[in-house]
């Protein structure tokens, strides 16, 4: 018998939920809302892992379209959101970790998001307080982002009072000649959470190339910060699985949850300390007691 089916036999013995919650697989961003969110919601809710394996989104959306549905589902990360919105369409969605949701065709009138990043102010403010020498940032804007996202981020910057310094790749085998254009002009390079342009191979060469430039790498998840990046703000994860269950509260109590997607309200700095040795980058030690993650 599968994890999946011992799960669903569990809500079978208190009946029917009204709140699902679907991780998408084991990681951090997927697993650590939940006690929050679960504490917060204030009542049984059930809790299904996909183990990132499609057989059990086939199986959890085969379970949702013979039962009787919840009133709301909390996903967390993109494979979770999609197999729900494939499995249950006119179900309200709240959803987190999920970098692109029209991609997975769930930036619809029913669905509620906690963006994945923070708010692009509050994420140059905290940079530019970190690294105060830092003015001209570089952006690598991939083929698919939207003029109203770039829009959004040149008013931050202009609120912060950073200039934005953005070149444009079309894959990601532009990524290092982009670098090479802005690594002159610009006093830290902006990794961008996008597919189009972000592989495995790209992120190791810009941290590599950033380091031996003594550029900061500013990224957007810690994980990132784990794999070479030099800084992050990143969700709270319990601050995350909090507001999620607001959202979800209001749609039990027939209520608008408001705005269809939030920047996370609690935020945590990250800070890689071995890249900022290694690429010899001016930093102000009295600065680590603000850092809530600090990788060694």
């Amino acid at each position: 018998m599968t994890l999946l089916a011992l799960v669903w036999l569990t809500v079978d013995a208190f009946a029917r939920a009204r709140v699902v919650v679907v991780q998408s697989d084991d990681m951090g961003p997927y697993t650590d809302p939940v006690p929050a969110f679960l504490e917060a919601v204030g009542e049984p809710a059930l809790v299904v892992n996909l183990h990132g394996r499609r057989s059990e989104a086939d199986a959890l959306i085969e379970r949702l379209r013979r039962e009787q549905e919840p009133r709301v589902v909390f996903c967390l990360g993109a494979k979770a959101a999609y197999a729900v919105r494939e499995a249950l369409p006119g179900v309200p969605l709240v959803y987190t970790s999920v970098v692109e949701p029209d991609r997975y065709g769930i930036g619809d009138a029913r669905a509620w998001g906690i963006a994945a990043t923070a708010d692009p102010i509050t994420f140059l403010s905290q940079a530019q307080a970190f690294f105060p020498d830092v003015k001209r940032i570089g952006w690598i804007q991939g083929p698919t982002v939207s003029d109203f996202r770039i829009a959004e981020l040149r008013g931050a910057a202009e609120a912060v009072g950073v200039e934005l310094v953005i070149e444009s790749a079309t894959g990601p085998k532009q990524v290092r000649k982009v670098l090479d254009s802005l690594a002159p002009r610009v006093d830290a390079v902006w990794v961008p959470p996008d597919r189009d342009v972000l592989t495995a191979e790209t992120f190791r060469m810009l941290t590599d190339e950033s380091r031996r430039r003594k550029l900061p790498l500013l990224v957007p998840t810690d994980n990132m910060v784990r794999a070479g990046g030099l800084f992050a703000v990143v969700p709270d994860p319990v601050g995350v699985g909090q507001d999620a269950a607001r959202a979800a509260i209001a749609i039990l109590e027939d209520r608008s949850p408001g705005d269809h997607t939030v920047y996370p309200a609690q935020l945590r700095v990250a800070l890689n300390l071995q890249t900022l040795d290694l690429a010899q980058i001016p930093f102000d030690k009295l600065m680590l007691d603000f850092v809530d993650v600090p990788v060694r």
